[in-house]
């Protein structure tokens, strides 16, 4: 095995295991309102950051995966939406954007990711799509905004490309 693959097996094992502890037990005491963060999705673009696409999309199918079945929600509704994320995160890794710039495209992510999911949980719920588009998808993509900035800081060292 590649160390490279091994080294993202660890890290994204460690990460994302503690992303969606951390879900589960930290997010429902600092939600506003409906809006909370989804720090699993913060997670899958930090490390598909790191380690590429392929890996990326993984991580994000089985972490979307083992979220879905820890809550009450139908399994594989978080896994298609952070697989894409995942994959579209490290494709943008190619390009070696930092700063300010790298975070508008992973906003745009996160709005992808919440507008996907919403739309396949509309049918689940009896609130129409234009109604969870500006009071779901739209402040969870700005609380989830926040807390990659936040993550990112706590993180940067250990999910640094070596070069």
């Amino acid at each position: 095995m590649n160390q490279e693959i091994r080294y993202a097996l660890i890290i994204g094992t460690l990460y994302g295991l503690g992303a969606i502890l951390l879900q589960s037990l930290l997010v429902p005491f600092i939600e506003i309102s409906v809006s909370r963060p989804d720090l699993v999705l913060v997670m899958v673009l930090l490390l598909a950051r790191r380690f590429g696409s392929t890996s990326g999309s993984t991580i994000g199918f089985v972490l979307g995966i083992i979220q879905d079945a820890v809550t009450a929600m139908p399994i594989g509704l978080s896994a298609l939406p952070k697989a894409i994320a995942g994959y579209s995160a490290g494709k943008m890794s190619l390009f070696k954007f930092e700063g300010p710039f790298a975070y508008l495209w992973y906003i745009l992510f996160i709005f992808i990711h919440e507008f996907i999911y919403y739309w396949l949980m509309h049918y689940k719920m009896d609130a129409s799509f234009s109604f969870l588009i500006y009071s779901r998808v739209f402040p969870n993509t700005i609380y989830t905004s926040a807390m990659l900035w936040v993550v990112n800081l706590f993180t940067a060292k250990s999910l640094a490309r070596e070069i």
